[in-house]
């Protein structure tokens, strides 16, 4: 992309918060009305019911829910040579039993997956009538994927969908989350997220399956994780028993392991699942290890055009780039060989808890740092690197 192309935006940028303050109702009120709707990993349908209702209403060409459950919107591009994929995922990691409402105060708005990621695919819903508004138009066609199934045990399953079956030719992909202001992901890390379930036999043996469970996370420690490749493991929860003065008789343990290396995260699970094994081989106890959740090493480099462009439409915005570069969203791109990345579009804190939030004054220039990366795309900062 030439330097011309890249003053172009830069100049565009100038201002264009402030050109935003006009969407500011609609948004905010796309975020409560969002957030209230209960959108469990695998629970979402109601959710995306909604995004395509107001696709349908920003009056994009196409719209359509897909044979998984995704929100689809297409928004035609002047020339329509490429596609450039905007994504939100639509799940929350609350049950429907949890409080959804929404408040809206002065400075903030509180609620339960406000931030993760009731804000993204908000901004997602209501880009359309923004680009309309301020008479932007794009060489490429705009395709907004609500997805579902992004989640823990979802495993990007939505996206994963959508990316190993489209039609369309890519320019790059676009994540948006809700915080924090500042992320800029354009690689993964390999990874598996497991579950490790044992189970006792009474009739046949009296130990507890906690003791089991104990040894199995005993031996686990003692496995040597390479450090030139930023190996960890993690344990996450662990779960069983009914009562203190009966031994238990199912326990569960579940766990992350990570890695810059995707065949050091292969060489590790043959050691746990041989780890399983063995404590299974005890007389009335069944050990199992099932993979929940996965993802690749890679990504784009920090001097792809489009990582370096990024981070100038940040700066110039007076947004701080963060130094995580890790997503796991990132993955699902990797496999297609796709450059992407996921930004954030304010600041909030308590996430993934009931009291959730997000600050309402950074939002309005996390969009205009959306909108310059999507005018960098559309540019070609993408093209035959």
């Amino acid at each position: 992309m030439s330097d011309v192309d890249m003053e172009k935006i830069m100049t565009r940028m100038n201002g264009l918060a402030g050109e935003l303050e006009p969407f500011r109702e609609m948004l905010l009120a796309n975020v409560v009305m969002i957030s209230e709707i209960p959108a469990p990993t695998f629970g979402e349908e109601e959710r995306i019911g909604f995004l395509q209702q107001r696709f349908t209403e920003s009056g994009l060409d196409t719209t359509s829910i897909d044979e998984v459950g995704n929100g689809v919107g297409i928004l035609s591009g002047t020339e329509g040579k490429q596609t450039i994929l905007l994504t939100a995922h639509a799940d929350t990691p609350f049950p429907v039993s949890e409080n959804h409402s929404c408040t809206l105060e002065t400075d903030r708005i509180l609620g339960a997956g406000v931030a993760d990621n009731s804000l993204g695919l908000a901004v997602l819903v209501t880009l359309p009538t923004i680009l309309e508004g301020l008479n932007i138009r794009l060489k490429s066609d705009l395709l907004f994927l609500g997805t579902i199934g992004s989640l823990e045990q979802g495993n990007q399953r939505g996206l994963r969908f959508f990316l190993a079956n489209t039609n369309r030719t890519l320019a790059a992909g676009l994540s948006i989350e809700g915080a924090p202001l500042g992320r800029l992901h354009y690689r993964s890390m390999a990874s598996l997220g497991g579950m490790i379930s044992c189970h006792v036999r009474r009739k046949v043996s009296q130990i507890s399956a906690i003791e089991i469970i104990n040894r199995i996370i005993n031996r686990l420690g003692d496995i040597e994780l390479p450090e030139q490749t930023h190996t960890g493991l993690v344990f996450g929860e662990i779960s069983g028993g009914a009562s203190y003065k009966i031994p238990a008789r199912n326990t569960q343990l579940t766990f992350q392991l990570r890695s810059d290396d995707d065949k050091t995260v292969a060489d590790i699970r043959k050691q746990i699942n041989a780890i399983v094994d063995d404590e299974a081989r005890e007389k009335g106890v069944s050990c199992h290890l099932e993979g929940i959740a996965w993802t690749r090493a890679g990504g784009l480099e920090s001097d792809h055009p489009l990582v370096v462009l990024t981070r100038k439409i940040m700066t110039g915005l007076g947004i701080q780039p963060r130094e995580s570069i890790y997503s796991a969203i990132i993955s699902g791109y990797v496999e297609q060989e796709l450059p992407a990345i996921c930004l954030g579009m304010t600041d909030g804190d308590n996430i993934n808890y009931p009291d959730e939030y997000v600050e309402i004054e950074p939002i309005l220039t996390g969009v205009a740092q959306l909108i310059g990366v999507l005018m960098a795309i559309d540019g070609g900062c993408c093209a035959q690197y």
